[in-house]
């Protein structure tokens, strides 16, 4: 059983606390495998006693159990209102936004913004937008499946205090880190469910260069326009 695999095992059969003694661990480094699980038990046991999202997001910016923290400018927060239509999940933060710690900057910003208005939707009135992680990685390198692991706990607190009517993943290692879906195409072209709210899956910002895959999320954004008007 890999990491994400026992970490949502565990969140599955209702385990919100951890034992000390895997806790003890944490100064081991996430080079060693071993590591890894004791830091993304101590996230989940952080992340289920958060009581709002400001407690969430204190966590989230004391959280010293990645090294992803070490190397990013900023790290970026959720923004948006509560119960939204829509929450938007990236993976990471673009560079734009680690330089300036805002969450919509620069041309990934303003494209999500386009995206959003083209499906009548107010991003700041309507819209949450959420990472994965909110640290950005080293190159915008993907995040490893340990990676993934370790955040999950975070993101799965906040989707729950943020109470959204649908959501929307961006890129492959969202998905499999919410969905276990392997494949951005396995993910792509059905409706999901996460704590019982209707998913869907599409295409990264970063991905969204050329016309073919611009075609793809514009289907996958209709979809969700359709859901959402129901």
């Amino acid at each position: 059983m890999n990491i994400q695999q026992k970490l949502s095992w565990l969140l599955q059969m209702g385990v919100t606390h951890f034992c000390a003694e895997s806790i003890k661990t944490q100064h081991m480094t996430s080079a060693s495998p071993s590591a890894d699980i004791p830091a993304t038990e101590q996230a989940s046991a952080q992340a289920v006693n958060a009581s709002d999202l400001p407690a969430l997001n204190a966590l989230k910016e004391n959280f010293d159990l990645s090294s992803l923290k070490k190397t990013a400018s900023h790290t970026i927060l959720g923004q948006g209102p509560s119960k939204p239509k829509l929450m938007c999940v990236l993976e990471t933060p673009s560079a734009d936004s680690d330089r300036s710690g805002l969450t919509l900057s620069g041309p990934q910003g303003d494209l999500l913004t386009k995206m959003m208005k083209a499906i009548h939707l107010d991003i700041e009135k309507e819209v949450y937008i959420a990472y994965l992680c909110p640290w950005r990685t080293p190159g915008n390198r993907a995040l490893t499946e340990s990676e993934q692991a370790l955040f999950l706990p975070f993101l799965a607190r906040e989707i729950e205090l943020v109470h959204p009517q649908k959501l929307l993943l961006f890129g492959a290692p969202v998905a499999n880190a919410l969905l276990k879906t392997g494949s951005l195409a396995k993910a792509r072209g059905v409706w999901h469910k996460f704590q019982n709210i209707p998913v869907r899956v599409t295409l990264s910002l970063a991905a969204l260069k050329t016309d073919s895959l611009k075609r793809q999320a514009w289907q996958d954004l209709q979809e969700v326009e359709k859901e959402l008007t129901k």
